[in-house]
Formats: C-alpha cells, sequence, structure tokens
C-alpha cells in the first residue's frame, strides 16, 4: 500500500469518527457534514442496519490501524437498530490492542446498549462508568441518552419506598438510630443492583448517595458481620462529610441486624430410615451443629420420614400440630412434591431437594417454599459455565453409559452450547470396565492416526518413523465420573498424550476422604466442591461424627449447616435477588423458580489434595473469548 493511500484511508476514518460525534436528536449519534460516505448517510437517515453493513464493508478493507474504529460505528448502529446478535458479532472482529482509549469509551457505550436491551442495567452501570471516564466530548449524548434509558428500567415498586427513605435522610439534623433503622427497612424493595447504581450516579445529592450507599454496604454485611465494621470504614472514607459518623454506621448495623432472627418453631423432617437415612443423619449433624453455635430465639424439632412420600405428610402435619412456623425439608424429591400439592399450604418451606418442574404448576407459593440443594446437575451446568468463562471453546465429554451419566452429559452440553462453543466429541464408557485405551484412542483420534501411518506404510512398503498423534481441536475435557472411575480415566488420558488438556468433573469426583496418596491419579482434575471440605483437607480436621463417614458425605453435613443459617435471610433474598448468603456448601441466591442457585466452590487435585481455585475475573462483555487470568492449573498435571 502506497503512503498517498494509506493517508487517505486514515483521513476517512478520522472523517467518520468526528462525523460519528455529531448528534442527532435522542442522544444518537448521527453524520451530518456535507459530503458524507453511504454509510454516514444511511445512519443520519435511521436506516441503522443499511450504516452497520456500510461501515463493516469499510472495515474488513481498512488497515488495521484504523479498523477498530469502523467496527465499533457498525456495532453501534446494528445496537441502535435493535439486532443484538449482530452488534457483538461486529465487536468480536476487533483487534482491541490497536483501540484509542476513545474507541474504548466508544465500545463501552455499546455494550451498555446491548446491556439495556437484554435487561441487564446493573452492567449497563459499569459500563457507562467505564465509558465516561475517556468519553470523548461528541459522544455525551449518546452517553446521557444511555443513562436515561438506565433509570427507566430501574423505575419499579421500589420507588415509593425509595421517596420516603430519601426524605427521611434529607430531613435528618442528627443522629437519630430510629430513623436510621427506618431507612434500611424501607430501602429492603430496593435491590442491591439499584442501590449501587443510583449511589454512583454522578447527578445524585451527596447525602442521599451517602444513605444509598450505605443501606447497600449494610446488607452486604449482614450475613457477614465480621466484615461489617471495615465495610462501614471505607463507606465513611467516601462520605466524609455524611451525617454519620462511622461508629454511628456500625452502631445502625447493630440495630438493623437484629430484625433478622429464625422463626420460634422450626420443624426438620428428614429421613429416620430407608436408603436416605445416612444422608438424612448428615444433615441432621450438620444442621444440629450449627444451630447449637447460634440458637438465636428458636425450638427445633426433628420430625422422621422415610421412603414412602406418605410419611412426609404425615410429618408434615404433625409440625404443624406442634406449631411450626416454618418447616425445613423433606429431603426425597417424591416426598417434596407430595408435600407441595397439599391444598391450603400456608407455612414456609425450605426444602431439601429441587423443587418440582415447572414451578408454574404449584401456583400460590411463591415466596413462601424454597429449595435448597447440592443438585448434581446444577453443577455439571456450573462447570458448563465455569469453563465458557474461562475462555475454552470446544469440549469433549466423557460420561458413563448409566442414567446418572447421560443426566450429567446432558446439563454441561445445554449450558456449554449456549454461545458459540462446540462440543468435538461425546463418548460413552463402560461404567465396569477398567480399561478405556480403545475409547480414548477413538476420541482422540489416535486410532486414525494409526491407519494413516499404517496406509503410508503399505503404500511405500517400508517402515515410517513416526508416531501417531492425538487430535488437536480440544481444549477441555468435562469428565462424569466418581472417584473410582477417575482414578482409572484421568492416567490413561496422559498416557494417550492428553494430559496437559484441562479436566473438570462434578463434585463427585471427590469421595471426600482425604488420602493424599491414592487421590495422586486425579491431580489436575477441576471440580465445584463446598468450602468446607476446602477448609478440612487434613484427616483430623474432620470431626469425629459417625454421620461424616470419614469425610464421604460432608457436603452434606455442610449443606445442613447452611440450611439453618440461612433461614434468617429467606425474607431479604425474596425481595432481592442480589443478595447472596455465603455458606459452607456454596454462596446462595434467590432464583425466579423458587430454588435457591448455588454458586460453589472451585478446586484442583494438587499433590493428591483438594486445592482451591482462584476467582475468574469478570468475562468480556463484548463477547470476544480468551483464556483468563487465575484459573489456569500449577501445572498440567496439577502437581
Amino acid at each position: 500500500m502506497s503512503a498517498r493511500t494509506f493517508l487517505n484511508i486514515a483521513l476517512a476514518a478520522l472523517l467518520g469518527v468526528l462525523l460519528l460525534g455529531c448528534q442527532a436528536p435522542g442522544g444518537v449519534e448521527s453524520a451530518t457534514a456535507p459530503g458524507a460516505t453511504d454509510p454516514e448517510a444511511a445512519f443520519y437517515r435511521g436506516d441503522y442496519a443499511r450504516a452497520a453493513r456500510g461501515w463493516e464493508a469499510q472495515a474488513q478493507a481498512a488497515d488495521p490501524a484504523v479498523a477498530g474504529s469502523l467496527w465499533i460505528s457498525a456495532a453501534n448502529a446494528w445496537a441502535l437498530a435493535e439486532r443484538p446478535e449482530a452488534a457483538r458479532e461486529a465487536l468480536r472482529r476487533l483487534d482491541r490492542t490497536t483501540l484509542l482509549a476513545s474507541d474504548r469509551s466508544r465500545m463501552n457505550l455499546v455494550l451498555a446498549d446491548l446491556a439495556l436491551q437484554g435487561g441487564r442495567p446493573d452492567e449497563a452501570d459499569i459500563l457507562l462508568r467505564e465509558a465516561e471516564a475517556t468519553l470523548p466530548s461528541a459522544s455525551r449524548s449518546r452517553y446521557e441518552g444511555l443513562y436515561a434509558r438506565l433509570f427507566e428500567q430501574l423505575t419499579g415498586p421500589s420507588s415509593r419506598e425509595l421517596g420516603q427513605a430519601v426524605q427521611i435522610g434529607e430531613s435528618m439534623r442528627y443522629y437519630d438510630p430510629n430513623a436510621t433503622v427506618e431507612i434500611m427497612r424501607l430501602l429492603e424493595n430496593v435491590t442491591l443492583g439499584e442501590l449501587a447504581i443510583r449511589a454512583a450516579n454522578p447527578r445524585a445529592d451527596r447525602r442521599t448517595a451517602g444513605w444509598l450507599d450505605l443501606a447497600r454496604v449494610i446488607r452486604e454485611s449482614l450475613p457477614r458481620p465480621e466484615r461489617a465494621e471495615a465495610r462501614i470504614a471505607e463507606w465513611k472514607t467516601r462520605y466524609p462529610g455524611h451525617i454519620l459518623t462511622e461508629a454511628q454506621g456500625l452502631d445502625t448495623f447493630l440495630r438493623y441486624r437484629q430484625d433478622f432472627m429464625s422463626p420460634l418453631r422450626v420443624a426438620v423432617l428428614l429421613p429416620g430410615s430407608g436408603r436416605l437415612q445416612a444422608a438424612g443423619e448428615a444433615l441432621r449433624d450438620g444442621l444440629m451443629n450449627a444451630y447449637l453455635q447460634n440458637p438465636m430465639r428458636s425450638e427445633l424439632q426433628f420430625f422422621p420420614t422415610d421412603d414412602d412420600p406418605e410419611s412426609a405428610i404425615a410429618a408434615y402435619f404433625s409440625a404443624l400440630d406442634a406449631g411450626a412456623n416454618l418447616i425445613v425439608g423433606p429431603l426425597r424429591r417424591e416426598s417434596v412434591e407430595a408435600m407441595l400439592r397439599l391444598p391450603g399450604m400456608a407455612t414456609p418451606v425450605l426444602a431439601l431437594n429441587d423443587l418440582p418442574d415447572p414451578w408454574t404448576d404449584l401456583p400460590g407459593l411463591e415466596g413462601r417454599v424454597r429449595g435448597i440443594s447440592l443438585s448434581q446437575d446444577a453443577e455439571a451446568a456450573a462447570t458448563a459455565s465455569r469453563a465458557v468463562r474461562s475462555g475454552y471453546e470446544r469440549a469433549m465429554v466423557l460420561a458413563p453409559e448409566t442414567a446418572w451419566g447421560e443426566r450429567m452429559a446432558g446439563a454441561f452440553q445445554d449450558e456449554f452450547l449456549r454461545d458459540d462453543q462446540q462440543i468435538v466429541a461425546a463418548l460413552r464408557y463402560p461404567e465396569r470396565e477398567n480399561d478405556h485405551s480403545a475409547l480414548l484412542e477413538r476420541a482422540l483420534k489416535i486410532d486414525e492416526s494409526e491407519a494413516r501411518k499404517r496406509q503410508i506404510e503399505n503404500t511405500l512398503q517400508t517402515r515410517v518413523g513416526f508416531e501417531p498423534v492425538r487430535r488437536d481441536d480440544i481444549d477441555m475435557i468435562f469428565l462424569a465420573a466418581d472417584a473410582t472411575q477417575a482414578r482409572l480415566i484421568r492416567p490413561q488420558l496422559r498416557f494417550h498424550d492428553a494430559g496437559d488438556i484441562p479436566v473438570y468433573a462434578t463434585g463427585r469426583v471427590y469421595d471426600g476422604q482425604p488420602d493424599a496418596t491414592r487421590n495422586q491419579d486425579l491431580n489436575g482434575i477441576r471440580f465445584p466442591t463446598t468450602r468446607w471440605q476446602l477448609e478440612h483437607t487434613e484427616k483430623d480436621t474432620i470431626p469425629d461424627l459417625a454421620s461424616l463417614r470419614g469425610g464421604a458425605l460432608a457436603p452434606l453435613f455442610a449443606l445442613g449447616r447452611d440450611a439453618w443459617n440461612i433461614l434468617p435471610w429467606l425474607g431479604l433474598m425474596n425481595r432481592d435477588p442480589g443478595f447472596l448468603f455465603p455458606g459452607e456448601s456454596g454462596d446462595y441466591r434467590a432464583g425466579l423458580d423458587g430454588a435457591l442457585k448455588r454458586d460453589p466452590a472451585w478446586a484442583e487435585f494438587r499433590r493428591g489434595r483438594p486445592a482451591p481455585l482462584p476467582p475468574i475475573a469478570t468475562p468480556d462483555r463484548s463477547g470476544l473469548r480468551g483464556p483468563v487470568a487465575g484459573d489456569e492449573p500449577v501445572s498440567p498435571n496439577g502437581d
């Protein structure tokens, strides 16, 4: 390319950026200058799809140094045309390493628009704040228009309580403990996401922003009281002129937290016999362990069930006769469904299993019935989600030839295939066989490499000196297996030259027995687990309780502890889906279907022991994929 041609392209691109900065009514970027190019003219006419296609054509022909700006213009036009998938595709074509700070701001405006179209105002707020730091002056109207849409999405049933809280805060001239607690109560119907957005609004009154931010900090600290003092100190540094001192903010937290207690009488329905008796005993001991540490004001009563769903109904009526204000259990899924279908159910329930699907079959129970569980299907889906967020795109699925294996493979695949990922191989292995070499050779296409070698040798009538190689289009493996199966398959993957491919599994891959020697063959496998297990990786740290079975039923023990400790927060979780309970079996949020959504802890086998994996950084909102720092093992084998 000649210098003159390059200069012309650069000048045209610069002109395009300047023209896009001009604003049409309503905060939409437009081009108004005489001599505008076809896409610019189409954009000004409001023909956004035509403009987007024109800029895409220019970007494909442009020098890489200026193509990024054109791709952003195309994505912006697609967003305005309400074609979000086309906008994301344009953003995927970006080479972000060449973007100027102003172009990054323009890109974040597009992403904020897509977030608003998807009903994600919290995400849009983050993107708009990121964009504002280096926002070109010509894009100010677009920014203002998006911020106006953001607040439109936030206007809802909470507006009345929000206004009352703001009025109390504005009228306060000195610290009034009762009034400050009332502000916290009024703001309970305002979600954490909305509190954060409104507090960060640069146009908000500082005193009002301070109250909203304090409410956010206090609510997030409720289940973590040990963090409250430090969090409130940080809040005071952000609002040094606020009427409340740091000590008064902490006093507000302590007074407000007294609102949240467990019910006076809690009935627990658990198996006292039958095939789930062992699980019931582990849950019972975990729940009792937590109760004895923090009984609050409650009375706890246990009512046994068995394998017959009718026993759960009998236990339910016995609990009502005993005056129960809340019921924990039952455990069997069939028992949960049978109990919830009773006419006139009014007592709140925390079921210890998944709720019936679909939830719409049980009208009138919304908000009064929640389900908490260690669902293995949910773990498989969470494993897929983590793999995607870590940047993996092409998976191989290995599952046993069982109903459980099919469920795990299906749950993983349904979540993994939501975007542009691929399942490049899906195989089922015989559950009771020890040698899976033939199957792995087919899965890794080593047998095809062997066949090509033999064909060449037959053609040349001589031996050829090369080793068969495995396929290279797999960047992760999902292994549905228990600990025994995984101890066989993981070494065979290494033997077949696939030891460097990251392997993900469900929590079943760890049998809970802290045995570093026995678990060496599992090194490198990543899996969902519980915080409790990560804190008890030595045998002498596991409580000497028969129900724990040496650690094998530790997840149920942890779930039992969470089932007690989460009770004070269920009402707040119903009102605020962003409220998080940090349990010992996982972090829980309220889902729309009645289930408490579990985000497990994550571990990787290293030197035969589960070791915690760090959190994954916020995913790239542009939809561009790439491995995320912090989720890689110490070595390919977890050594």
